[in-house]
């Protein structure tokens, strides 16, 4: 599989980012995420109405609070009849606001739908897939995903993670909530998958980014926050590595250290209780 096989390229020239889900402009060009917005990449379609075309719509941007990023709504309707356009495809089944791909799902937005769900749902969910897309891929289980055997060719495995980094770009936040997707460059990110394995918690994960410059123990700290992890919580937390080999073997991080100098992009770090503090 060549290079630009996943995804397409931004067409900023500054950019050339290989997006994984590009969005393609009013100005019938596909940029990143990044650079979507008209003001972005001098888009050329903002003088179509001196040149006899058709007005700009405004861009709607996602409904979630302070996010600038454009909705699903907007980027779908820039190929699709306005007149002629499902709302049920573009905007939150429960409660029928428009999102960015990033907060589409009802609990990554604080849905108030979620308070009012019908016994039917997961039917009408799965009528929604039957309508707008023809083979559907079955849902594969999150375990399942990652006890499959990887691949001992090297440029294979390369291949896989170079899909996965680019996955969590577009599905990962920031660790560090004083940090803007516009303001830090990706290529000096770190993205990771952050999970909770502490005794009396639920067990849960995020995909997080943070500065490659970020110090282990801020991290554990942020990670903390992320997950839940009361303040008052008595018991020592460490972070550890999950091997990408062996899921069930973990190496500490030291906190004193720099998470990039110790993990790589895509890993998984563990947030658990230091080995000492477990009770047996």
């Amino acid at each position: 599989m060549e290079p630009d096989a996943v995804g397409l390229r931004c067409n900023l020239t500054s950019c050339h980012e290989v997006d994984f889900l590009p969005i393609k402009c009013h100005c019938n060009k596909v940029f990143c995420r990044y650079h979507i917005s008209p003001d972005k990449h001098t888009c050329a379609s903002l003088d179509a109405p001196s040149k006899g075309h058709a007005p700009i719509v405004k861009r709607q941007r996602c409904a979630l609070g302070d996010c600038e990023k454009p909705s699903l709504d907007n980027a779908i309707s820039q190929d699709v009849n306005v007149e002629t356009k499902s709302t049920s495809s573009t905007t939150c089944p429960k409660c029928l606001l428009s999102f960015c791909i990033h907060h589409r799902h009802p609990d990554l937005h604080s849905c108030t739908g979620l308070q009012k769900q019908e016994p039917d749902e997961k039917k009408g969910a799965q009528d929604i897939l039957a309508r707008h897309f023809a083979n559907p891929l079955p849902h594969t289980p999150l375990v399942v995903r990652r006890t499959v055997k990887l691949p001992t060719d090297p440029k294979k495995l390369a291949q896989i993670q170079k899909v996965t980094l680019m996955k969590m770009r577009h599905s990962a936040t920031a660790g560090d909530p004083r940090d803007k997707s516009s303001t830090v460059p990706v290529n000096e990110r770190l993205h990771i998958i952050a999970q909770l394995e502490v005794t009396g918690m639920p067990v849960q994960e995020r995909v997080l980014w943070f500065r490659k410059s970020v110090v282990t123990g801020r991290a554990l700290d942020l990670i903390s926050a992320n997950l839940g992890v009361p303040s008052s919580y008595q018991t020592p937390l460490c972070l550890m590595e999950k091997s990408v080999s062996d899921p069930s073997s973990c190496s500490p991080l030291q906190n004193d250290r720099l998470l990039s100098e110790q993990v790589d992009d895509t890993c998984t770090v563990m947030l658990s209780a230091l080995p000492h503090s477990r009770s047996d």
